[in-house]
């Protein structure tokens, strides 16, 4: 765990020092976190050697993932993510779920099992018989079943939407969003399986596929650091679980409906800087006549009145500031002796429209390249 908040915090540290960006498009995020689910109840089809048979509405439960030595990084929720839009983004992650049997219950079981006696715990058990749907008592010396790990590993498409302006919020330092999406992916479970006495088979494979939907709230501290808590609903199918380490032909399979609580904690980020392009120009009100600037004696006046000396009766600095570029419009507004009059209203329009939209620097010859090209 110590490990898991140090990462985050040097990751942190290196990405405030980049640009900020109130876009959301072009960021990245990353999350960790964990989860609770809950499983339907589901058909179990064993397959092997000496036996052949079906168990009916098996239930199972979760696990809880804490342990005496502290959170375990295997058995948590982790998320890469990039989004291409404002509103959208494509994640990449892992959902490691618990899975495991509920033994003592009793449920409905067809089919054969040949698998002579055998000890368990001392006691010699015999379930050798042809079923035809009675009833069993699920014991630990029958089936001993559970998924530790059961790994969703998948990519998903989110939507995601901040409610700031919907609830009043008048500050960027805190955002509520919310998110929902879906997602596909493959499964592999680390699976633990005894059956009729058989020395317990450990495993980790690709076994089959899943799917899911999900929506959650997005809590968004100082435009970086986020905590998630979501719910997702889904369905996962098993083909080729793996029950014996000698014949791949033993096999287990099933389906089932899952639902999961996932909470996490995350950090957005960008990690490229945006090239800033060149806004189109405001044109003037209708009631004012917009003209193009050429190369000429017109050109050298305006030219004079951008450039002139810093003094009391100067327009604007080399720099761009608000307040500047107000006098340089008061001042083009008091030169009525001047037929360049039209020409010195659109330049200080532009000039101010380009002090609110940029908020940074620009020299007025640049100034004069861009409208002589218009």
């Amino acid at each position: 765990m110590e490990k898991i908040l140090l990462a985050l915090t040097i990751l942190a540290t290196q990405l405030l020092n980049s640009q900020e960006i109130n876009s959301r498009k072009g960021q990245f995020f990353a999350s960790w976190g964990m989860n609770r689910s809950f499983y339907s109840t589901s058909d179990i089809h064993f397959n092997g050697n000496d036996f052949e048979f079906k168990l009916n509405n098996i239930k199972s439960d979760d696990r809880p993932y804490l342990d005496p030595e502290g959170l375990s990084p295997k058995y948590s929720n982790i998320k890469i993510g990039y989004f291409f839009n404002d509103n959208y983004n494509i994640v990449f992650g892992s959902d490691n779920l618990r899975y495991v049997l509920r033994n003592g219950q009793d449920v409905k079981i067809k089919g054969r099992i040949d698998a002579d006696s055998y000890l368990y715990d001392g006691v010699k058990y015999n379930f050798d018989n042809v079923y035809n749907h009675e009833m069993i008592h699920l014991s630990k010396s029958f089936l001993q079943y559970e998924y530790n790990g059961l790994n969703y590993i998948f990519v998903g498409l989110n939507r995601f939407d901040n409610l700031n302006k919907f609830l009043h919020i008048n500050t960027d330092k805190f955002e509520v969003n919310v998110e929902g999406g879906v997602d596909f992916g493959l499964v592999m479970p680390n699976t633990r399986i005894t059956i009729l006495g058989n020395e317990s088979y450990e495993n980790s494979s690709v076994a089959g596929f899943g799917l899911s939907a999900n929506a959650g709230l997005n809590l968004t501290f100082f435009k970086y650091f986020f905590i998630k808590a979501a719910l997702k609903y889904g369905y996962i199918d098993l083909k080729d679980i793996r029950i014996s380490k000698v014949d791949a032909s033993e096999t287990v399979k099933q389906h089932f409906d899952f639902m999961e609580i996932p909470y996490s904690l995350g950090l957005r980020f960008q990690l490229f800087s945006p090239k800033k392009k060149l806004k189109n120009i405001s044109k003037p009100d209708s009631n004012e006549e917009a003209i193009s600037v050429k190369s000429s004696d017109t050109d050298k006046n305006i030219r004079e009145v951008i450039v002139v000396n810093e003094d009391e009766n100067s327009a604007v600095t080399k720099k761009c500031p608000g307040d500047k570029a107000l006098a340089y419009k008061e001042k083009s507004n008091s030169a009525t002796d001047i037929p360049t009059q039209k020409g010195y209203n659109w330049l200080s329009l532009y000039y101010t429209y380009k002090c609110k939209c940029d908020n940074g620097s620009i020299y007025p010859d640049d100034l004069v390249q861009i409208i002589n090209n218009v």
